[in-house]
């Protein structure tokens, strides 16, 4: 039996790997797009996919979009008035910025709760007589898949008579009780359910609903050729909804395997400094999995990360702030957000880890 080479390097244990339906899974909906011969424009893949995803949240109006990004765009178009500010966490993926600027809105920046890692009710209240000038909208961000606080947003709107709209990107298997105010996900490959590129609006107010899916299509409304609202196209294919159509199919397995992976994780961190955030893995699963490591640890946990060749991420960088796009938008104090971000660190979450892979990962935690 020959002895292992000790020099060998290990291979890098890569941060992350999507997997979207394998082809067999694929074959039966895309035997139906032959069939119909219909490949966009809302076919009848299309409206099943919307359908099934209101099922999946419990019951909500849909309407699919080209990304996550469009999907806050539109869902903010048509909740408030253009030019005014949005509230809105800087600690978010820089996604979150440019929907609201393409929206026609002033970014301003605000902390988040250093516990739910998510701006509350609370932070926006205390900042609402600092913004200078109208503010339009909220927009609230699922924290990397934490389900929000709907009933804490839906009582903020109704004292304040301020929109709210929710980025909840990776949070579509956490979603329940969606009310009034547009929820949007993305749909990309890197999330727990993925077609590659797209995203979508729940909501359960049909007529605003109606309206959403006539802007993703040139602002048409029903059978006529008539645009009445100033919109684009963001639809999906037939072509998408078959990968969505098959990922739904295979979801339930997926949500387990992610919760296992969670939990062999979460027994290897017991009694270390570090943590992971509250209630995933058992709450609620996502895609991807942050571990929160002590600020003076940081720099340590990193280095050593990357002497085992294990890959890691900020998967929000250290804030929209410190984006050059957004450097000098209008902002609260940002301090919190400045030693919070750079804790924040992404873990290694694919269904080709090994428990060894694990077992080097922990290593690297204290």
């Amino acid at each position: 039996m020959p002895v292992q080479d000790r020099n060998i390097s290990p291979a890098t244990i890569k941060v992350l790997r999507p997997r979207l339906p394998a082809a067999a899974s694929l074959l039966p909906y895309l035997e139906r797009i032959d069939s119909s011969r219909t490949y966009s424009n809302y076919g009848p893949l299309n409206g099943e996919f919307a359908r099934r995803l209101g099922e999946l949240v419990g019951g909500s109006h849909v309407t699919l979009t080209s990304n996550g990004t469009t999907a806050i765009e539109l869902a903010l178009r048509l909740r408030c008035q253009q030019g005014g500010h949005c509230l809105m966490p800087a600690f978010t993926f820089i996604a979150s910025a440019h929907a609201v600027c393409n929206a026609g809105l002033t970014p301003y920046l605000l902390e988040t709760d250093p516990n739910s890692l998510a701006l509350t009710p609370e932070i926006a209240a205390a900042a609402l007589n600092a913004v200078p000038g109208p503010v339009a909208a909220v927009l609230v961000v699922s924290a990397f898949g934490a389900p929000p606080d709907f009933a804490a947003w839906a009582a903020f709107e109704q004292q304040h008579g301020i929109p709210v709209v929710f980025d909840a990107a990776a949070a579509l298997t956490s979603l329940s009780g969606i009310g009034r105010q547009p929820v949007c996900v993305s749909l990309h490959a890197t999330k727990t359910l993925g077609i590659g590129e797209g995203g979508a609006i729940f909501c359960a107010d049909r007529e605003l609903m109606e309206r959403a899916t006539a802007m993703t299509g040139f602002g048409f409304v029903g059978q006529e050729r008539q645009s009445s609202l100033r919109a684009g196209n963001y639809r999906i294919s037939e072509y998408s909804a078959a990968v969505g159509l098959a990922g739904l199919d295979g979801l339930p397995k997926r949500i387990q395997e992610m919760r296992e992976l969670t939990a062999a994780y979460a027994r290897r961190l017991e009694g270390k400094a570090v943590h992971l955030q509250r209630g995933v893995g058992t709450d609620w699963v996502t895609m991807t999995l942050n571990v929160i490591v002590p600020a003076a640890d940081v720099a340590a946990t990193t280095q050593r990360l990357d002497d085992a060749k294990v890959e890691w991420r900020r998967w929000w960088g250290l804030g929209c702030h410190r984006h050059s796009a957004f450097k000098d938008v209008p902002m609260s104090n940002l301090s919190v957000t400045d030693t919070l971000a750079p804790c924040v660190v992404g873990l290694p979450f694919h269904d080709d880890l090994s428990p060894d892979d694990l077992d080097r990962v922990a290593d690297c935690l204290q």
